[in-house]
Order: structure tokens, then sequence, then C-alpha cells
């Protein structure tokens, strides 16, 4: 597992940081992590009509996606090759505005 630009540990931490960051604005974060073959985590939010996943591996990929609930509509789906978290953060914003909005 030697070589990749991520640790686990730290797209956890990323996780709950964002997560913290979210009081307030009725979406809920749910994280899970996998330590098998290429370790990996993912992060579920839900909203009042939105849900998303960010999916993220210690190789630095992230995939990006949320859609509405009550049609199913995909709002936003982007994949991202990242060597440090800070290179997420446009991602990840537009990814919550999409979950707010729904549109």
């Amino acid at each position: 597992m030697t070589g990749y630009p991520l640790t686990l540990e730290e797209i956890l931490s990323w996780y709950r940081s964002k997560e913290r960051t979210l009081t307030g604005l009725a979406i809920s974060v749910d994280i899970f992590e996998r330590r098998e073959y290429a370790p990996a985590a993912a992060a579920d939010f839900t909203g009042n009509d939105t849900m998303g996943r960010i999916n993220g591996w210690v190789s630095g990929e992230f995939d990006f996606e949320a859609l509405r609930v009550s049609d199913g509509k995909d709002l936003y789906s982007r994949h991202v090759d990242v060597s440090k978290l800070q290179e997420l953060e446009p991602a990840y914003s537009e990814f919550v505005q999409h979950l707010i909005r729904a549109e």
C-alpha cells in the first residue's frame, strides 16, 4: 500500500471536516471505509430532496455524484484525480451547491 499520495486516515478526516461545515444546512453525512485492496472511503450526503456520495481512494481518485430524490435526476457527477486533499475543494464546493439547490 505504499506509494499512494493519500492515506485512508487523511480521507476520513477530510470527510469529517466537511460534515462539520454542513451543520445547520439540513444535510446529514454517513461515512464508511474499506481497508482491503486499495483502501477507500465513502461519504453519503442526504438532504431534503437530494442525496449524494463521494467515493475516495488512497490513489487520489475521487468520484462525486448527486441526484434529486423525487425524480432521480442526476444533478452532478465528476471524477477528480488529486495528490493533495486541498485539490478537491472546487469539486466539493460544486457538489454541495447541487445538494442545496437541487436544480
